[in-house]
């Protein structure tokens, strides 16, 4: 594809790929990009096959999250972006299952 600059995965230090789709979410090749007849969008994709210890990994195929980006850039760019709160965070967050 294109020569992107994505940083490591801050859980287990593996990179993502990045899906083509059309607006609706349905995935298709890298030749896609040539003729959008339904719309170009992109995913990304962290895979448990190329990132076996990674918690936040999906199945290959399987987008990170549920967001369609409108462009590479912006793709890139929130996969790139980290949140600067070094404050510990406390509270009932963890579920607990009766």
């Amino acid at each position: 594809m294109l020569d992107l600059k994505l940083k490591p995965c801050p859980f287990c230090g593996g990179f993502p790929k990045i899906i083509v789709c059309d607006d609706e979410g349905n995935i298709h090749s890298e030749d896609y990009i040539d003729n959008p007849y339904s719309g170009i969008g992109f995913m990304l994709e962290h895979n448990i096959e190329d990132n076996p210890n990674c918690p936040i990994a999906n199945h290959s195929g399987e987008p990170c999250g549920c967001t369609i980006y409108d462009t590479l850039d912006e793709s890139v760019n929130t996969w790139n972006n980290r949140y600067k709160n070094t404050e510990p965070v406390s509270g009932d967050w963890i579920i607990k299952v009766q």
